[in-house]
């Protein structure tokens, strides 16, 4: 039998000198990567502590569920999307450690397409038939970004409306193109400092006059969209993935993955989503020769490609053609001109003949009919 003998060492003071205590770490294991709405999966923690040392055991599953508190726990989601799971681990020291890792939830039903087919199907048939974008819905006759608006884009059978989405103070997805309401509403909000009760007090202009309409929430507006047209979501103006992974779970908990691109021009954004579910159609930014590179050089590459006067040209066009990638651009966006009302438009011919099979534009009948002049609009 050995004996050993520990000093504890003293301080200048005569002091004894407590030894640090020891950091710990957190992990854990899933039964599955991927699961499907309303199955249970299996959770276990682990530490590289003594598990006798451990005083609490935290579960958040990032669904609004509540925290659980044991080692190994068992927990189904209720709506389909991506949830970051954290479990914090504390011990009778008081160290805490994190760990956190993400699972994929998936519907169990099919999508209901209604009057549509998938997107990547419908997609797959482009070029050199085109589809048209109405810029933030159609507001010819109504707000832009507004339900009426959706409604109005579907009753004239326009292929897509493009919506742009902003966070409130509390974290609700709204459609709002700029940071502020002042030229969209009757009210001049920062739409990030403001809670998504008092935006949906104002009311929406159009043509600077108040109307009826309010703001929508980016849900209302999918509601108002399904099986019915096709959604392009510009959420360009931020990176951070609690943005995007907030817009994909909506788009997943509709069951809607199919019928929607997501809009950016970060290539980190794009890698992003696609690992979080290689089912999203990415709509990404390639418009200058910087943009275009970074969108070449990405794997697995976005499957639509936003073109710009930077890159319209052959030599930029034929290689993501040729390989399968769609090509979008922007006609009449935010511009002093108009589609002519007859004879050529060599705004839209010049995107025709750079391979652009998706056309964005605050004009899209008028561009419709300038396509189905030449037979080459895809209903």
């Amino acid at each position: 039998m050995s004996i050993a003998f520990v000093q504890c060492s003293k301080s200048d003071d005569g002091g004894v000198i407590t030894p640090p205590v020891a950091e710990i770490d957190a992990s854990f294991s899933i039964s599955v990567n991927q699961t499907t709405v309303n199955s249970s999966v299996t959770f276990i923690g682990s530490t590289t502590d003594t598990e006798s040392n451990i005083v609490s055991w935290e579960w958040d599953f990032a669904d609004g569920s509540p925290i659980k508190t044991e080692k190994t726990v068992n927990h189904s989601f209720s709506l389909a999307g991506s949830y970051l799971v954290k479990l914090t681990v504390k011990n009778n020291s008081g160290k805490t450690a994190t760990f956190s890792k993400r699972i994929l939830v998936k519907n169990a039903t099919a999508p209901n397409y209604g009057n549509l087919i998938g997107l990547k199907e419908k997609i797959a048939q482009l070029y050199p038939k085109v589809m048209i974008a109405a810029h933030r819905a159609y507001h010819k006759n109504f707000p832009e970004n507004s339900i009426e608006a959706i409604n109005d884009a579907i009753l004239n059978q326009i292929n897509i409306v493009e919506l742009d989405v902003r966070l409130t103070l509390d974290k609700e997805l709204i459609l709002m193109h700029d940071a502020t309401t002042a030229r969209t509403a009757n009210a001049n909000y920062n739409v990030s400092q403001r809670t998504f009760s008092e935006l949906r007090q104002l009311k929406l202009l159009f043509k600077g006059t108040p109307t009826n309409y309010v703001i929508p929430t980016l849900k209302e507006s999918l509601e108002a969209a399904k099986g019915k047209i096709y959604v392009d979501i510009d959420a360009s103006w931020d990176t951070s993935m609690e943005y995007y992974n907030r817009i994909y779970n909506t788009v997943a908990a509709l069951n809607m993955v199919n019928m929607v691109m997501i809009y950016t021009e970060s290539p980190q954004v794009a890698k992003a989503l696609l690992e979080m579910d290689s089912e999203v159609i990415v709509l990404l930014g390639a418009g200058s020769i910087t943009d275009y590179n970074n969108a070449f050089n990405m794997n697995p590459k976005a499957a639509i490609w936003h073109m710009s006067s930077g890159t319209l040209s052959p030599s930029f066009t034929n290689w993501p053609t040729n390989n399968g990638i769609k090509l979008w651009a922007n006609a009449y966006v935010n511009s002093p001109t108009s589609p002519p009302i007859q004879g050529s438009d060599t705004v839209v011919d010049r995107l025709l003949d750079n391979q652009i099979s998706l056309i964005q534009s605050d004009y899209p009948l008028e561009i419709i009919s300038y396509l189905q002049a030449k037979n080459i609009w895809l209903p």
